[in-house]
Formats: structure tokens, C-alpha cells, sequence
């Protein structure tokens, strides 16, 4: 899955307000863990020495947003000119981009640092560093060290961020004279680990129950406890699960107004197809009777008839009779019998009286009677009685009220709604404090139980987890994480086999809000 998608679908499958592990994004903070010391450290001997400063650690190990918290802290008066190497950087190069920072046209070292030496008068000092800096060759590391020394107090502070490869270079360049003080990062311990994924997380509008125990274990034992391999192992953790999650077969919802089209398009083509039905039987009914019952011929005296007249009987283009209520009302219950006209495109007549029949073709309407001479053949069929007339309206037969108790039965049950469990007790606890996650259930009834059975400091609350309702259990409040996590061996066995952690109580009240 390329970083693209991620940037379009996983933000909202996992409801971020961005992403929490990009190397620097917004409402970013500071981690301080092992970061900070370094930090108050540089600006110390920035302030107090001309020593070139190297900070060295692999990629990854935080050493650009360092950098930028070096820049965001600076405090004083500062000019700070931020290089960026890249390819392999020498003097010249190097000279002339600070020369251009400092609005200067073809300038030496010399005027270089007569320049320092006009803003140093002025109160502004001037901070020259230099990222990925293991990119730089021998004669740019003479440079930076010159102008760190510079002449007399005229003289620039300069910054290093590189990896370990830049040392021997330094000490070649140094020629044994300490000019420089190298301090290396330190990767986070696993508790540090967490630390800092929770507070990502919770920047972005989440939590640290979006990882499971195994899976934050396995992000320090890939990541080794270096900030940069932690974004990205934990990153692809989370698109890995959001991958599983989208190729399972999931019915496919479709929005409400396009079911009601389905069903009405549903309930009209099995209309169509039980009108279909009932005119199928009826005609194979009616065929029927009239080849099982004998006619009934009346007798007439012979006479000369006239053969070839062709009557033509249209066939009606409406959809096939069906008796409705007000026509079922309007016809006697007495007219049983219903002469079924033969639907041939040529009759030849039976024989009629001596008047030759020269008539245009005759339409013939079924319902209404027509007098046919005694020759005619009387067909006597029994139509049964249609059962869409007897049919009762559709609201009569609407299902009858639902007893009470069945009403109350097929209610959906309210035992989670409004239940907050502790959570005022959350709500009055300073957010600066931490608490010992001991048990999340999804059952209320467990963790009111397990609140019972150890009343002493135990407390749980109400959250929505992946969409349903999760009961967490809490024990204690500490003054920080330290003390929380010395707690830990304070509690029974049987809680401790369960690894409790350590959390926020700011956490808890974003969570409940």
C-alpha cells in the first residue's frame, strides 16, 4: 500500500485528525525523553564555549526534529542560517551559502567573521547548522571549525547533526586539538517507547488501545527504541490491519432510499407476474371446461347459408381482466354463467337465416350481452369467484398491537445506555496525574464486578472502541509515571499476569468528553 492511499483512506478509517506518525506534522510536540537533556545541553556550551557541536546518531534517531527544536527554543536575539547538505558539500560551497544568509556578495572567511563581529556588537549572535552532515568532506569541516573559533570573540556557534561516520573525519581535521564535543543520542526503552506512541496518538484524537499488547511489543523489538523506526513500523502496522480489514467479503450497504426503489421495482414485478399467473390459469381453466362439457345445441330447421364471411375480432391491448372491487360490486351474484368468445383471427358462422350476411367485421366486447341466433353454440362455464374480490383491504390486515409484554420483550436492551460507570471520579482527578489500566471488557457487568470484588482505588468507565462499548478498569492515581509504574509491583499476582499499564489521566477525560 503506497503512502498515497494511506494519506486518502487510512486518516478515516481510523477517525485521525492526522497523521499521528509523520516526522513532524501538525499539533506536533516535543518528545522529551533522553531529548531534552541533550537540548538544554547544546544551548549550555552554545553559551559558554567555541567548541564545534556534533550530535551523531543513525537515521531515524530523531536527529532532524531535534535540529528543529534546537532553532524553535532560541530564545535570544538569534540569526540562525539552517544548511541542509547533500551530495559531498567542500568550503567553497559551504562559504558561499553562509555568505548569502548573511547578505553577503563574494566574501572571504575574513569578512565572514568581521560580519559575525558587526552583529555580536549589536547583540545578535549567529548560529550556524548544519544537517546531514556526514555529506561534508575534509575542507567543509575546516571551514565550520574556523569560523566556530573565529578571531578573538567574533565567531559563529556552529551545530553538527550527523551519523558516527563523521568522527574520524573530525578528529583528522582537528589534528588531535579539542575543538569539538560530539554528543551521541540514545535510543528510548520500551516504556519510553510507549510513551511517546500514546502521546502521537493522542495528538491525532485517539489512543493507545488502537494497538493491541503484542503489537506494541513487537513496534519496540523492530523499531529498537529509535523514534524515526517507531513512526514507521507502527504506520505500517496500522495499514496492514486496515488491508485486512477492506479484502474481507462485507455485505455492501447500500443507502436507504435506493433499498426503498429496490423493493417498490420488487413489489411491482411480482405483481406483474401473479397477474400474468391468475390470467394463465383462468384461460387454461376456462379451455378446459368448455372441451370437458358437451354444448348445448338447440335444434333449428336446415337453411341455406353463405360461408366465407370473416369476422375479425381485435385483441384488446390492455393487460388481461381482473375483477376489482367496485366492478365486483357492480356485477349480480346471479351471472354465473359467462360465455367464453373464442379468440381466433377467422370464424367460419354455423348456419343462420336466409338473410346473407354481408357485415363489416364485428368487434365483440365481452361483458356486454349479445343475441345470438338459436344455432348458436352455448358454451356454460363456472367462473369460481375471483379472489382479489373477497380480498380484505390491505390496512385490515395489518398485524394486531403487539402485547405489552411482548412490546417489552422485543425492546432493545438500555443497560449501557447512561451508564457512566466511574466517571465523574475521572473527571475531578488532576489530568497531569497517571493510573494503571488493569482490565478492559466488554462486558459492564465484569468490570462492576471486579470494582466489588477490590473496592480499594479501583474505578471504571465507558468508552467506544471500534464501534462498540468497551469497559475500562482503573487502579489508583500517582503524582507521575514513575510512581505508577512502582505501583504495579503492589498489586496482586493475578492482575499483574494481566500487565497493567501505565496512563494519562488527561487521556481518560479526552476519551470521556
Amino acid at each position: 500500500m503506497t503512502d498515497l492511499y494511506a494519506d486518502n483512506g487510512y486518516l478515516d478509517h481510523y477517525q485521525f485528525k492526522h497523521d499521528p506518525f509523520l516526522a513532524r506534522g501538525p499539533s506536533f510536540k516535543f518528545f522529551a525523553a533522553k531529548r531534552r537533556p541533550v537540548l538544554v545541553e547544546l544551548h549550555h556550551l552554545a553559551r559558554y564555549s567555541k567548541l564545534m557541536l556534533v550530535v551523531t546518531g543513525p537515521q531515524g534517531s530523531g536527529k532532524t526534529v531535534l535540529r528543529q527544536a534546537l532553532v524553535a527554543s532560541s530564545k535570544e536575539p538569534i540569526k540562525s542560517i539552517v544548511i541542509t547538505a547533500s551530495g559531498k558539500a567542500d568550503a567553497a560551497s559551504m562559504l558561499q551559502k553562509v555568505s548569502a544568509e548573511l547578505g553577503l556578495l563574494n566574501s572571504d572567511i575574513a569578512g565572514v567573521l568581521r560580519h559575525i563581529e558587526q552583529l555580536l556588537i549589536t547583540g545578535q549572535e549567529v548560529h550556524v547548522i548544519v544537517d546531514n552532515a556526514e555529506c561534508l568532506d575534509d575542507s567543509a569541516l575546516l571551514f565550520l571549525q574556523r569560523i566556530a573559533q573565529g578571531v578573538n570573540d567574533s565567531s559563529a556557534r556552529v551545530f553538527v547533526f550527523s551519523d558516527s561516520s563523521i568522527c574520524p573525519l573530525l578528529e583528522k581535521v582537528a589534528d588531535s586539538a579539542d575543538l569539538h564535543h560530539v554528543v551521541a543520542l540514545e535510543a528510548w526503552d520500551e516504556q519510553e517507547t510507549l510513551e511517546y506512541i500514546e502521546q502521537r496518538l493522542i495528538a491525532a484524537g485517539q489512543d493507545l488501545d488502537i494497538f493491541t499488547e503484542p503489537q506494541l511489543e513487537a513496534i519496540y523489538t523492530q523499531s529498537r527504541g529509535w523514534p524515526g523506526q517507531v513512526n514507521t513500523v507502527a504506520k505500517a502496522l496500522l495499514l496492514e490491519k486496515m488491508t485486512q480489514i477492506s479484502t474481507k467479503r462485507t455485505p455492501v450497504k447500500l443507502p436507504y432510499k435506493h433499498l426503498a426503489l429496490l423493493a417498490v421495482l420488487g413489489i411491482g414485478l411480482a405483481a406483474a407476474w401473479f397477474m400474468q399467473t391468475n390470467s394463465a390459469d383462468s384461460t387454461g381453466k376456462n379451455v378446459d371446461v368448455a372441451t370437458s362439457e358437451q354444448p348445448l345445441v338447440l335444434p333449428v330447421e336446415p337453411v341455406p347459408v353463405q360461408y366465407g364471411t370473416k369476422i375479425e375480432v381485435p385483441l384488446e391491448l390492455t393487460p388481461e381482466p381482473v375483477l376489482r372491487e367496485p366492478l365486483a360490486q357492480a356485477v349480480n351474484s346471479d351471472d354465473d354463467d359467462v360465455a367464453v368468445e373464442p379468440l381466433d383471427a377467422e370464424v367460419k358462422p354455423e348456419p343462420v337465416a336466409a338473410v346473407p350476411v354481408s357485415a363489416p367485421p364485428v368487434a365483440v366486447s365481452a361483458p356486454v350481452p349479445v343475441s345470438r341466433p338459436p344455432s348458436e353454440i352455448i358454451k356454460q362455464t363456472v367462473v369460481p369467484a375471483t379472489p382479489l374480490v373477497e380480498k380484505k383491504p390491505a390496512a385490515a390486515v395489518k398485524a394486531k398491537p403487539a402485547a405489552p409484554a411482548a412490546v417489552a420483550k422485543n425492546k432493545a436492551p438500555t443497560g449501557l445506555a447512561g451508564s457512566a460507570g466511574h466517571s465523574q471520579w475521572f473527571k475531578q482527578q488532576t489530568p497531569s496525574r497517571y493510573t494503571l489500566q488493569v482490565l478492559g471488557t466488554r462486558s459492564e457487568a465484569t468490570a462492576r464486578s471486579f470494582v466489588q470484588q477490590n473496592p480499594s482505588q479501583y474505578h471504571y468507565f465507558r468508552k467506544e472502541h471500534q464501534g462498540q462499548a468497551l469497559f475500562v478498569v482503573t487502579y489508583g492515581a500517582f503524582t507521575d509515571r514513575a510512581a505508577a509504574q512502582t505501583a504495579i509491583n503492589s498489586l496482586p499476582e493475578k492482575i499483574r499476569k494481566d500487565k497493567p499499564w501505565p496512563r494519562t489521566i488527561l487521556s481518560i477525560q479526552q476519551e470521556l468528553r
